[in-house]
């Protein structure tokens, strides 16, 4: 149903402060008369909303690693690895006459977690560090990089490693790992590229809750905290006469970056028939989406209805409301706080196609979806996406326009101390919302005004 109002334009603001609207009085202002009086209009249209995978998700970071594996009983197991590349902490390492290997571990800090349910923070699992067969670069950014193939079958472990969930990991490793370390050459410990290229990768994987129990943990690491350590009995050989030296030498577990991947059973739950409940899944599992095609026909069809195909359609406001229902047990700490729409546009880093949020999400005063419990939705204004849309030829519209209901945090910066908001893609969320079946659907709120030709 569509609603007019006589409102001038010059009076937007009133309006919408009253109807709790934000309204982007700038959008598409260049297309305005100087001396010309707008009518406010206001139009929902239903939503036509799929459930996709979101893989591949870009998995390259220089902020976090994270490990570990989780089975929910409405989405299956969804199993998470990290990878990085091996070398020196510093050049210059001599390890002098005789060395004799004393221990070799893996140590790092274990900054945060995501449990499925409140009681298995302190779940065992059992960790397993592999060498990899190739490095991780620009050519492997998506969380479905690497395979079983691309690593050792055979742990690096000593024996079984069990962690609970502690704030930190340690893992004993296999001495032969070290032993191969000094064996190398000092030009290519004097280089990290030249280590990294000979040495490859370690990845860190977790053993997943037995078939038939759900449950599990993911946990998170910040890139750059982990290492290495080989403690190493030795002669020094540059004066004659010292005493043999105890010393741990450190390799860094990570050059520029990691890469996460990961894995989900949920991809079997793909649809593209429209369904009461939408399953909503972190990382890179199940998402609501929005095919560009069905997204841009709702618009030209609802301008077709209207008698606006040959006139100029002045966006002030574009939202996507997604409603959901309050759970019986009420509880919702696994559901995003933030939701925006992110769209899969080429990356010139990595020249592929990556996620990135609307850039709307950073306009000040917008909605970005925020997990609203009074109303039962998540509100996302998209105004320039709708515009964009509603101005272009259906020729014109391609796959980059495809919409993923995505998760969204904060990020501040250190320097200038900005907060921005981006794609969050290492909180495993979990949560229902409604699809076009339902009662309450998904809609598209569009305010606009409409200039005659």
């Amino acid at each position: 149903m569509q609603f007019k109002n006589t409102i001038v334009f010059a009076v937007v603001a009133m309006f919408m402060a009253v109807s709790c609207i934000t309204v982007d009085k700038t959008l598409g202002e260049d297309f305005i008369s100087t001396n010309q009086d707008l009518p406010v209009h206001s139009v929902e249209l239903e939503l036509p909303v799929q459930v996709k995978s979101s893989s591949p998700l870009q998995g390259i970071s220089a902020e976090s690693s994270i490990f570990g594996a989780i089975r929910t009983e409405e989405f299956g197991l969804a199993q998470f690895s990290t990878i990085a590349d091996v070398c020196p902490n510093m050049s210059g390492w001599d390890f002098g006459k005789d060395p004799v290997i004393k221990e070799v571990y893996f140590l790092a800090p274990v900054s945060n977690k995501y449990v499925a349910q409140d009681n298995q923070a302190g779940i065992p699992q059992i960790i397993t560090l592999h060498r990899t067969k190739r490095r991780i670069d620009t050519t492997t950014p998506f969380n479905n990089s690497f395979t079983e193939a691309d690593y050792d079958p055979v742990p690096l472990n000593v024996s079984e490693s069990v962690y609970f969930g502690g704030d930190s990991l340690k893992i004993h490793l296999k001495k032969s790992f070290a032993e191969e370390v000094l064996a190398s050459s000092q030009q290519m410990r004097d280089s990290l590229n030249l280590f990294a290229e000979h040495f490859k990768g370690i990845i860190i994987k977790s053993s997943a809750p037995e078939e038939g129990t759900y449950g599990g943990r993911s946990n998170i690491m910040g890139y750059g905290s982990a290492a290495i350590y080989i403690r190493v009995d030795y002669q020094p050989t540059w004066e004659a006469d010292l005493p043999r030296k105890d010393t741990i030498f450190t390799l860094s577990w990570g050059l520029n970056y990691c890469l996460n991947v990961s894995e989900y059973e949920s991809d079997k739950l793909q649809t593209e028939k429209p369904q009461e409940i939408l399953p909503y899944e972190g990382v890179a599992g199940l998402k609501p989406y929005v095919d560009h095609s069905q997204i841009k026909a709702l618009i030209d069809n609802w301008k077709a209805r209207e008698g606006y195909l040959d006139k100029h359609i002045l966006i002030s406001k574009g939202a996507i409301i997604m409603p959901f229902e309050i759970p019986e047990d009420y509880d919702m700490t696994k559901y995003p706080t933030n939701i925006y729409p992110c769209q899969r546009l080429e990356d010139t880093t990595y020249k592929a196609k990556m996620f990135k949020a609307i850039e709307d999400c950073n306009v000040e005063g917008y909605n970005i979806g925020n997990q609203d419990r009074s109303l039962r939705q998540y509100a996302m204004d998209i105004p320039s996406y709708i515009q964009d849309v509603v101005r272009k030829e259906a020729s014109e519209i391609d796959e980059s326009y495809d919409l993923w209901i995505m998760p969204i945090s904060s990020q501040t910066d250190s320097y200038t101390n900005a907060v921005t908001f981006a794609m969050d893609s290492k909180n495993y969320y979990t949560g229902k919302l409604n699809g076009p079946k339902a009662e309450r659907k998904p809609k598209l709120l569009l305010v606009y005004s409409v200039m005659e030709e």
